[in-house]
């Protein structure tokens, strides 16, 4: 019977969670130059952090298994994913708004006439056709570890 009583609690939490939502602000600017700065440092150490990684994985006898090879790609490709969204940002800070039209909706685009900074930013927009890939070799290589864990146990 208590068991009981913690489900239909735990539901009716769960209810009024999603029943009553706020704004949860996803998307967030960085205040004043302090922000961006910071931002920008977390992804020099991401970008080194993924290349050690990637190094260590490389000369380690574990990359054996097929997993480990998903988890090369994965920091690869995130490694590149960093270097292009840290440029990204870089180009973005030299911009001004006379760089584009109808800034802050969805139908903003970049103003004529495209300077090499207006198209570099305008490629680094494009982020999520390495990221998407990174995350799913990420995926791969989890499931990967966890299939050769069950193998293990069911002998």
């Amino acid at each position: 019977m208590r068991h009981l009583n913690i489900l239909t609690f735990i539901t009716l939490f769960t209810l009024v969670l999603t029943g009553l939502p706020s704004p949860c602000h996803a998307f967030q600017s960085h205040p004043a130059p302090e922000g961006l700065y910071v931002h920008q440092m977390s992804h020099v150490l991401f970008i080194g952090a993924l290349a050690y990684l990637y190094w260590h994985l490389g000369k380690s006898s574990l990359i054996a298994s097929r997993g480990w090879h998903y988890m090369r790609l994965f920091c690869l490709l995130f490694l590149v994913w960093n270097c292009l969204t840290f440029a990204g940002h870089a180009s973005y800070s030299y911009l001004s708004v006379d760089d584009f039209v109808n800034m802050g909706t969805w139908q903003s685009k970049i103003a004529l006439p495209v300077t090499p900074l207006k198209l570099l930013y305008y490629l680094t927009r494009f982020e999520h056709l390495i990221s998407v890939p990174a995350i799913f070799c990420l995926f791969i290589g989890l499931r990967l570890f966890y299939r050769e864990v069950c193998a293990e146990e069911e002998k």
